[in-house]
């Protein structure tokens, strides 16, 4: 999610910061990750190659595709290794790929109005 990804801008300063906190659907993938931190940061900076950021539209798209295409039903942080693929931001992949889906806190009606594409995962219009 670009809004409030406290941990890539940790990555990029290179010591855990403070950033502000947004609203999102994939909000459990957000918040603050503790100046104090000891453990995730450090396995993060040391274990990813790559943090992709995601626009609230590209999550709605992965919640969507999720659905239509895999009969499952997920949040936007179970979503977003799909809407990642959808939206091209994952390069040089070759082979088979694997994904982790999981997350299925999403409130039905707001499910509903993103797979309809009447509304963001926020449930406002669209």
């Amino acid at each position: 999610m670009e809004r409030g990804a406290a941990m890539k801008a940790s990555l990029d300063a290179g010591r855990p910061v403070l950033v502000e906190e947004f609203p999102s659907s994939a909000d459990s993938l957000g918040g603050g990750i503790g100046l104090d931190n000891k453990v995730t940061f450090g396995m993060c900076r040391a274990l990813l190659d790559d943090v992709v950021l995601l626009s609230e539209a590209e999550i709605a798209a992965g919640i969507r595709h999720a659905y239509e295409h895999e009969q499952e039903i997920l949040e936007g942080a179970g979503a977003v290794g799909i809407a990642a693929l959808l939206a091209n931001k994952i390069p040089g992949l070759r082979g088979p790929v694997a994904l982790v889906l999981s997350g299925r806190n999403i409130d039905m009606k707001v499910h509903r109005h993103v797979v309809n594409g009447v509304a963001d995962p926020f449930g406002r219009e669209i």
